[in-house]
């Protein structure tokens, strides 16, 4: 009698356990992910320790659950790579059927030493869109 209680709590259980992991939100298993920007706007030529804007401009997805997360810089010597983030909004609910684009998002930095630098707009797979810029 105590095997089949035992048993019986053991399974009660698990279904209680399944039954709640199920009632996390889909988002939870998604991840950020880096967009394809289509086209960048950014000055040929700027002064030493002076802020400039540079603008992107693509896709991020085609619903409302899609937003834009961040613009990750490092440097390598004269290169500025650049990486353009997005991810799920966790909180939208129903995903309305919306294109949500870039449209402009500006990047301000500036750049301390004069040189000739390039920004390396790194996409998703290998490719990346190459800007050269002139600091005075």
């Amino acid at each position: 009698m105590k095997t089949y209680i035992f048993l019986l709590s053991f399974l009660s259980f698990i279904i209680l356990c399944l039954t709640l992991s199920s009632c996390l939100p889909d988002s939870a298993s998604q991840t950020d992910f880096m967009v394809k920007v289509d086209s960048i706007h950014a000055p040929d030529s700027v002064a030493s320790n002076t802020s400039f804007d540079i603008e992107f401009f693509g896709t991020i997805g085609f619903n409302g659950c899609v937003i834009f997360k961040s613009f990750n810089k490092t440097y390598k010597n004269k290169d500025i790579i650049i990486e353009t983030w997005a991810g799920w909004n966790d909180f939208a609910g129903t995903c309305p059927t919306v294109l949500v684009s870039l449209d402009g998002k500006k990047l301000r930095m500036s750049i301390p030493v004069p040189g000739i630098y390039r920004l390396v707009i790194k996409e998703p797979g290998s490719t990346s869109i190459i800007k050269q810029v002139m600091v005075n």
